[in-house]
């Protein structure tokens, strides 16, 4: 009898649970429709860790970003559906987050681009490797710095180009000239770098 009693209140604790879940999503879904995205994050942090917090997570980073609200999509990124390392996401077989990770943080990346946060950027690029400074990451960090210029140049900020150039470039002697890995990565040292930055640069003048 005692079994049936606890075997009737699992499933009745099951059922609930079910509800609720379903209860929350239904209320995210009404948030977003209604345009009250602050009550939306509400809704997506009681269900934060499942797969349809990611789901309508990203939903409401497009929505943050279509309103120019970089910093809440964010928020949104970082603090509630969380995401895996900009090197785990090409793990998507390992990683369930991974294929979401590689999709906000592009989104995220190129709003950093648009509105002039470069340095921040970076920590949304792709990386190869997992340590950030690891010379192995130099092709990953060209293209950042590319992107950048081309976006510099775009807006007419040359003279900011060249300073961004020689400012950021001595990443390349960092970690790749002065790493024991150097002989590694002979297309990345400081000195080849810096020439096809400059060349991005004059490319994108044009």
């Amino acid at each position: 009898m005692k079994n049936n009693h606890y075997k009737l209140a699992l499933l009745l604790s099951t059922f609930l649970l079910m509800g609720c879940g379903f209860f929350v999503k239904h209320n995210v879904v009404k948030a977003l429709d209604a345009g009250n995205l602050t009550e939306a994050e509400k809704y997506l942090k009681e269900i934060k860790g499942s797969s349809e917090c990611l789901y309508y997570g990203g939903m409401l980073i497009d929505e943050y970003l279509s309103i120019g609200n970089l910093d809440r999509a964010i928020y949104v990124f970082e603090r509630i559906t969380g995401h895996c390392s900009m090197y785990n996401m090409q793990f998507k077989g390992l990683y369930n987050n991974a294929a979401y990770t590689e999709k906000y943080s592009r989104k995220i990346y190129d709003a950093l681009i648009k509105e002039g946060r470069y340095d921040e950027a970076w920590n949304y690029h792709a990386r190869s490797y997992d340590s950030e400074d690891y010379p192995g990451n130099a092709p990953d960090y060209f293209a950042y710095m590319s992107d950048v210029i081309v976006a510099m140049c775009n807006s007419g900020q040359q003279a900011q180009a060249q300073q961004f150039i020689k400012q950021k470039s001595v990443w390349f002697i960092k970690n790749v000239d002065n790493s024991y890995s150097a002989d590694d990565y002979p297309d990345y040292r400081y000195d080849i770098m810096r020439s096809q930055l400059f060349k991005v640069l004059n490319d994108s003048q044009y």
